[in-house]
């Protein structure tokens, strides 16, 4: 091997990128610096909007012609359903708040069939046969 550098083609070609990307980079940012340029890239934008705003409402129409939700009717149901779903829990939070007071009460109260009974004071008085 040699140890002249001059043919390194790994050097070379780092340089070469280098020199490349710093000549692409000040090519660009002068092209960008250019009103004419940001003026273009307006208008682009612009029209790209409205291109996709006229396909979104045209497809909107397609799926309501052919009777299938649309993006927006799907998030609006999911949007219902979690608030569905929301509303559930806070009545399962409640049901067992609630069985759990019922329970407090059942355990300090006596049960319904062990009614208190009066004392049976009364003796039986014989029999005068």
């Amino acid at each position: 091997m040699s140890n002249d550098d001059s043919l390194d083609p790994i050097r070379l070609w780092r340089e070469w990128f280098v020199k490349s990307e710093k000549a692409w980079s000040d090519t660009l940012t002068e092209m960008m610096g250019d009103e004419n340029f940001s003026r273009g890239m307006g208008r682009y934008m612009h029209e790209a909007l409205h291109t996709h705003r006229m396909f979104s409402e045209s497809m909107a129409q397609y799926l309501a012609n052919l009777n299938i939700p649309s993006r927006g009717d799907i998030l609006d149901m999911s949007d219902r359903l979690a608030h569905i779903e929301e509303t559930l829990n806070h009545i399962q939070v409640e049901l067992r708040s609630q069985r759990a007071q019922l329970t407090k009460l059942a355990a300090g109260a006596p049960e319904a069939g062990a009614r208190k009974r009066p004392a049976r004071t009364r003796t039986a008085e014989p029999n005068p046969t």
